[in-house]
C-alpha cells in the first residue's frame, strides 16, 4: 500500500515545472493546474529556443530547470540520455547507452522511442537495445540493468514508469515478455511476472497506476498486475493492438482499443472471385495468375495514410495461392475472403471499471478510433484525434459524443493530445500544432501552428512553457 499512496501523491501534486514521464503524471496528458503555455507559437513566436538534436521519438520530460530526452544516431549508431537546460535549450550532458546490436524497428520508427522518467533524485532512461539505466539530475551513473532485446514486429514502444519505490516497464515481446519491477534507487529487481504465451503479438504501451494496480493495454487484452507483487488481479480480452497508453480518471479506466479491421472505412471491399477474373484475366485464358495478380489491393486499410511507407496491407499472392500453382483457384480466393471476414472485430474507445478477475464496460464508441495516441480526459470529457486530423470529444461518464470534426491539420497522427490552461494541443506528424478550446459544445480551433518539421513524439508542458520535439530538434515555447 505505501508503494501506491507515495505515487498517489507524486502525480496528483507535481509542480508546475515538472513533466514527469511520458504523457506528464500518471501519463494523464494534463499539465499543472497553475501551467500556461501560449496559444499561438511558431519560428518567429514566443519562440524561447530551438536545439538541433539527433533522432528520437522520445517525448521530452521535465524537472525543474532541466529537459532530458534520448536520441538516436544512425550514423554512429548511437544511444543517448540528453539533459538540456530548460531556459536556453544548451545541452548539459549526455550519456551513451553502450547498446552491442540494435533492435529492428519500422521503418517510421527508431530505438529511441521510450520517454525516460524523473523523480527528484535521479532520471531513468530505458532502450529495448541495451536496458535500463539511471543517473542523477547531474549525469552522474547511479546504476545500469542491461536486458535482453525484446523480439518485436516494429520495435519497442512503451516508457518506464514510477510506482511508489518502483521503477516499472512493459517489457513484452512476441515471446518472452514480462513486466518488470524494480527497485528505483538500486535498480535490483523485486518482482518479474512473465506474460502468458497466446501466440499475440507485442504491444506497445506504457502501464498506468490505477488504485493498487499497474494497467496494461496489451495485444488482445486489458489486464491488471498488483504494484507491490506482480501478481495478475485481472484480465480482459478485447479485439486490440495493444498500442495506445490508458487514460485513468478517478474510477473509471479509459482505453483507445484499436485493430487492422476494426471499423467500416479500415474494410476495403475485396471482390468475389468472377470480380478478380473479370478485372485481372489479361490473357483471357479464365484465370488469374500470379504475374496478372495486382500489387495494390488492400484487404485493411489506414484511412489517409497512403502516403506513409508500410502503413497499408496489401494481398500477396503467395498468401493466397495455398497450391502453389502460381494460378488462382476459386477456392482458394473464397478461403482468403472467409480469413478476412473472421479477422473483423469491432474496437473502440472503452471505459472499464474492474469487476471481480475482469473489467466491466460502461460504456464504448466505435468510430473514429486512433492507432497510436492515447485518449486525453480533461475538465470531464475525453478528446481524441485520429489520422487526418479527425478529432472527436465525448462525455467521460456517459460517452456520448459531443462533437466530431476535422481540426484543419491533416496528416497521420502519432502524438497522443496533452491539455493546459482549457485547451487541447494536438500535434500531427506533418510538424502542425493545432490547440482546441474546450468551453463549448463544439469543435472550436483555436490555433494552428505550422513549424515545418516532423512531429512524432507527444509535447510536454511545463510552467509557461511547451516543449515540441520534431524528427531533427526540440523546441522551446513561452
Amino acid at each position: 500500500m505505501r508503494l501506491v499512496l507515495c505515487f498517489a501523491v507524486a502525480c496528483c501534486s507535481f509542480a508546475a515545472d515538472q513533466w514527469p514521464q511520458f504523457r506528464g503524471a500518471n501519463a494523464g496528458g494534463v499539465a499543472s493546474a497553475d501551467a500556461d503555455p501560449p496559444v499561438e507559437f511558431g519560428s518567429s513566436k514566443r519562440l524561447l529556443w530551438k536545439t538541433a538534436l539527433p533522432l528520437g521519438h522520445s517525448s521530452p520530460v521535465v524537472w525543474g530547470d532541466r529537459v532530458f530526452l534520448t536520441s538516436f544516431d544512425p550514423d554512429a549508431k548511437k544511444l543517448e540520455l540528453i539533459c538540456m537546460a530548460g531556459k536556453t535549450g544548451a545541452v548539459l550532458w549526455r550519456r551513451a547507452a553502450a547498446a552491442p546490436t540494435l533492435e529492428e524497428t519500422h521503418v517510421v520508427s527508431n530505438p529511441a522511442t521510450a520517454s525516460p522518467a524523473l523523480d527528484p533524485e535521479r532520471v531513468y532512461a530505458y532502450f529495448s537495445s541495451y536496458g535500463l539505466m539511471a543517473f542523477n539530475h547531474a549525469g552522474e551513473q547511479q546504476w545500469i540493468l542491461p536486458l535482453t532485446i525484446p523480439k518485436t514486429h516494429h520495435g519497442s514502444g512503451a516508457s518506464p514508469i514510477l510506482a511508489g519505490d518502483l521503477l516499472v516497464l512493459n517489457h513484452d515481446a512476441m515471446q518472452g515478455g514480462y513486466l518488470l519491477a524494480v527497485d528505483r534507487r538500486t535498480g535490483k529487481e523485486v518482482w518479474r511476472t512473465p506474460y502468458q504465451a497466446s501466440g499475440r503479438v507485442e504491444s506497445y504501451s506504457t502501464p498506468v497506476v490505477f488504485g493498487e494496480d499497474v494497467v496494461l493495454h496489451r495485444a488482445g487484452v486489458i489486464e491488471a498486475y498488483a504494484v507491490a507483487t506482480g501478481a495478475k488481479r485481472w484480465s480482459m480480452p478485447a479485439g486490440t493492438s495493444g498500442a495506445s497508453t490508458p487514460t485513468i480518471g478517478p474510477d473509471v479506466i479509459y482505453i483507445s482499443t484499436w485493430n487492422n479491421l476494426g471499423e467500416d472505412d479500415q474494410r476495403p471491399a475485396l471482390p468475389d472471385y468472377a470480380g478478380i477474373v473479370k478485372r485481372y484475366d489479361k490473357n483471357g485464358d479464365g484465370v488469374v495468375s500470379d504475374s496478372e495478380f495486382p500489387t495494390d489491393m488492400k484487404y485493411t486499410a489506414r484511412p489517409e495514410l497512403d502516403a506513409v511507407p508500410s502503413s497499408q496491407n496489401f494481398v500477396a499472392f503467395r498468401n493466397v495461392d495455398r497450391n502453389k500453382d502460381g494460378v488462382l483457384q476459386e477456392s482458394e480466393w473464397t478461403t482468403f475472403l472467409s480469413r478476412v471476414a473472421t479477422m473483423q472485430q469491432d474496437h473502440g474507445l472503452l471505459a472499464l471499471r474492474p469487476k471481480g478477475d475482469s473489467a466491466a464496460v460502461l460504456w464504448r464508441e466505435n468510430t473514429s478510433i486512433p492507432e497510436v495516441p492515447s485518449p486525453l480526459l480533461y475538465k470531464g470529457r475525453l478528446f481524441l484525434i485520429r489520422n487526418g486530423g479527425i478529432a472527436t470529444c465525448l462525455n467521460a461518464t456517459t460517452g456520448k459524443v459531443l462533437y466530431r470534426g476535422r481540426v484543419g491539420s491533416p496528416g497521420a497522427y502519432f502524438a497522443s493530445p496533452v491539455a493546459a490552461a482549457g485547451r487541447v494541443y494536438l500535434a500531427s506528424s506533418e510538424g502542425v500544432v493545432t490547440v482546441l478550446g474546450t468551453t463549448g459544445d463544439g469543435l472550436e480551433v483555436l490555433a494552428r501552428n505550422a513549424l515545418n518539421e516532423d512531429i512524432v513524439a507527444t509535447p510536454a508542458i511545463a510552467g509557461k512553457a511547451i516543449y515540441v520535439r520534431t524528427l531533427h530538434a526540440l523546441w522551446a515555447f513561452q
